[in-house]
């Protein structure tokens, strides 16, 4: 998985029925119900439309992101300073670690800004640094629930697509229905519906769809 990493502070099993746990189906009805009164997804008689009835420009949106975000790889370069120079990846509290400044917080900014930042960080053992950044692979955070092995948050890479955060979960547990994985995106109006077998070989609309940042999947 290279880079991929889970996380998975704070996460809340979800499962079927057992002493003392909430039965399954019950979560997802609240779930439904909270995304519903939420606007997150459009409450109608069809509330799902399937993989292979979406557009492949909707599969496949194109989204522009300018900023430096958490788990991002980063290309910092200082101008004749090789030992400065460095490929960082962004921690979780925003911050990448530099030689001899130690951590320097740039989640959050464009890349011409994060380059300003480092500036000013170096400053204190360059005269007039130059920086340049360039991020060269972007991470992603999508939510997993229901019928996984380890059901939470995922940073993913920008591009992955559903089968590979299912593979970091665990898979889908044996109770999962492999036709009820379902993609909740704040920009659909109705959930997306998936199989399991076309995710890992046949239906070419399902393996074209590429993960948002936001991205909930929902498996039951």
């Amino acid at each position: 998985m290279g880079r991929l990493a889970s996380m998975k502070s704070g996460r809340e099993t979800i499962g079927h029925v057992g002493p003392g746990r909430t039965p399954f189906w019950a979560i997802c009805v609240v779930f439904e119900i909270v995304l519903c009164l939420t606007g997150t997804l459009a409450c109608s008689s069809t509330p799902y439309v399937w993989a292979d009835e979406v557009p492949v420009e909707r599969a496949r949106p194109q989204v522009k992101k300018t900023g430096v975000g958490r788990g991002d790889v980063v290309n910092i370069t200082v101008l004749g300073q090789a030992s400065l120079s460095s490929i960082a990846t962004v921690n979780a509290d925003g911050t990448v670690n530099l030689p001899n400044v130690g951590a320097v917080m740039i989640a959050g900014q464009t890349q011409a800004e994060a380059a300003t930042t480092i500036e000013r960080s170096l400053a204190n053992i360059l005269q007039q640094p130059r920086v340049s950044v360039t991020v060269v692979s972007r991470m992603i955070q999508v939510s997993l629930l229901g019928e996984v092995r380890n059901p939470g948050k995922y940073l993913v890479q920008s591009g992955d697509g559903i089968a590979t955060v299912l593979a970091q979960a665990g898979g889908l547990t044996e109770f999962a229905g492999k036709s009820s994985i379902y993609l909740v995106r704040e920009s659909e109006p109705r959930r997306i519906r998936f199989r399991f077998d076309d995710l890992l070989s046949g239906g070419n609309s399902a393996r074209a769809f590429i993960l948002l940042d936001g991205d909930i999947l929902l498996v039951k």
